[in-house]
């Protein structure tokens, strides 16, 4: 996925009035990139309680695609801050949901 295509996808997800479906697909298809600037996005909406509870999913999903791909789980700090639609969607893509506590 080329930088420009990552940047828009985050754009979309951060956008609160971008309809709920277009940041639902931005959540999903985030999960394809290792890009900081990704995940960190994926974390901000993850945390956000006034986000739709779909978008919420699909963030904590990719997520944890993204943990298990890489072998990089989020850290304790990082998990707690999920809301909990997100940490289930984390605790389920992933295959192992011991936290590590760098930095937290």
């Amino acid at each position: 996925m080329d930088v420009q295509h990552v940047q828009n996808l985050i754009k979309v997800l951060l956008d609160p009035t971008v309809d709920i479906s277009s940041r639902d697909d931005a959540a999903m298809d985030l999960y394809e990139t290792d890009a900081p600037e990704a995940r960190q996005a994926l974390l901000t909406v993850a945390g956000d309680h006034q986000a739709p509870d779909i978008v919420l999913a699909s963030a904590g999903e990719s997520l944890g695609q993204i943990a298990t791909r890489t072998g990089r789980p989020l850290t304790h700090q990082e998990r707690a801050g999920l809301t909990p639609e997100a940490q289930h969607e984390y605790d389920g893509a992933t295959t192992s949901t011991t936290d590590i506590n760098a930095g937290g």
